[in-house]
């Protein structure tokens, strides 16, 4: 829930003030906020700040990772969540491969971690939003299916954001997160006979151009030429040539090229 902006708030931005309980020592924020504890629900906050008002709570104790699984950390330091060990970067990206655990880590201060873009995103909060602070410095979250979330500290926005990528790993479970451009969903059915599926996932804003190539390397059809977004993109194909042909029955090459990124993924096409 939301309330408009208030004077008030927008008009003194010089301090942070904890109301979480009493007596506990307020923890030091460059943010202006004002956060008290919901009365008759243990665990839960609410938070007023000049972009409006929310509730976030305490996450759950989370269990130990299972044996073997991957565990991702992301920092949550004085103004930006870190996982590339360089706080310099404003926003991170963080890919990990579905199955993994990713823990959202508090360094220093107060924060939540809130799932959306910003305050002012529809779908702000409706997946989570956690409160990190003494009491409750760690919450754990693991990703069983490819998605792209977006999430950001409520006490800190627009500044402190990150995007998290879950792709379907072809290596080793657990291996090192890719840097670059990179199917994140192969082409799916395979064989196709009507419309094919995929997904690529980008670390930064690039240039993109996704093709489709028949066997002799001629181009089929254009899917993508346009400078995308960090996070992941799904594209479909449904099997028209130039023209608004159908493409015969055969074997074809998905193409990527992005950021100095050159690959392809093979499937067929059934009639």
């Amino acid at each position: 829930m939301r309330r408009p902006r208030s004077t008030a708030l927008l008009l003194s931005s010089l301090s942070l003030l904890i109301l979480v309980r009493a007596g506990h020592a307020a923890p030091r924020c460059a943010a202006h906020a004002t956060v008290t504890a919901v009365p008759g629900v243990p665990g839960a906050f609410r938070i007023e700040t000049a972009h409006g008002t929310t509730v976030a709570r305490h996450a759950p104790r989370a269990a130990a990772p299972a044996a073997g699984a991957a565990l991702f950390v992301v920092s949550a330091l004085d103004t930006t969540f870190d996982v590339d060990g360089d706080p310099a970067t404003v926003h991170d990206t963080l890919f990990v491969p579905v199955g993994s655990t990713v823990r959202w880590q508090l360094v220093t201060g107060i924060h939540t971690v809130t799932n959306g873009h910003d305050s002012g995103d529809p779908e702000a909060g409706t997946r989570f939003s956690y409160l990190l602070d003494g009491a409750r410095p760690t919450f754990d979250s693991t990703f069983s299916q490819p998605t792209t979330l977006y999430f950001f500290c409520y006490f800190h926005e627009p500044v402190m954001g990150g995007t998290l990528i879950v792709h379907q790993d072809a290596g080793v479970p657990g291996g090192a997160p890719p840097a670059a451009a990179a199917f994140s969903r192969l082409p799916a059915p395979n064989p196709a006979r009507g419309a094919m599926t995929f997904a690529i996932a980008l670390p930064r804003e690039e240039q993109v151009e996704i093709t489709v190539l028949d066997l002799a390397g001629r181009r089929v059809a254009t899917l993508a030429r346009d400078r995308l977004a960090a996070g992941e993109h799904a594209f479909t194909w449904d099997g028209a040539a130039g023209a608004g042909a159908r493409a015969p029955a055969g074997q074809y090459r998905v193409r990527l090229r992005a950021g100095g990124v050159d690959e392809s993924r093979a499937f067929s096409l059934v009639r």
